[in-house]
């Protein structure tokens, strides 16, 4: 991949072969310069081994894959599809046959999330982890994700 500026604007077609390898040569600089500061960085901690032992030697393969492309079977795929929105159609289901949600809430919005959770009386009744920046409580993936980890942790307490 080219070093370059707007992807979106750079012209293509015209561009001289001077630039072409003196992009190229930018772009093997700056990853031999990433490489040797991961390098550096993980060296003796886990992530070292990591990087040593599963992403390097997995490199040549997505070398590959980037050259040639990867083969999908578009019949599968849309198989996937939708086995994957059957389990969400479900599991959203199971979501309403749980205490404080109602058949009119919408799950997909934040405001009834926060309702939902925090809010309303009824409801989960939760303490709110983080807030945004508006000073909202906050039903962002990752304070989901502690919300759920303090369930846990005091469903094993009891």
């Amino acid at each position: 991949m080219l070093t370059i500026e707007n992807p979106k604007t750079f012209d293509w077609e015209n561009m001289s072969l001077h630039d072409c390898c003196e992009g190229n040569a930018m772009d093997a600089y700056f990853t031999l310069k990433l490489y040797d500061l991961m390098c550096e960085k993980t060296e003796g901690k886990p992530m070292h081994n990591l990087m040593e032992k599963l992403i390097m030697p997995s490199l040549e393969e997505f070398a590959v894959i980037e050259y040639n492309g990867l083969d999908v079977d578009p019949s599968v795929l849309g198989s996937v599809g939708r086995s994957l929105n059957s389990k969400n159609m479900d599991e959203e289901d199971l979501l309403y046959t749980c205490k404080g949600i109602t058949k009119d809430d919408n799950l997909a919005s934040n405001n009834t999330l926060i309702e939902i959770l925090y809010t309303r009386e009824g409801g989960m009744e939760l303490y709110p982890p983080d807030k945004t920046g508006s000073g909202k409580p906050s039903v962002s993936a990752p304070t989901l994700k502690l919300l759920l980890e303090h369930i846990e942790e005091e469903l094993e307490t009891r």
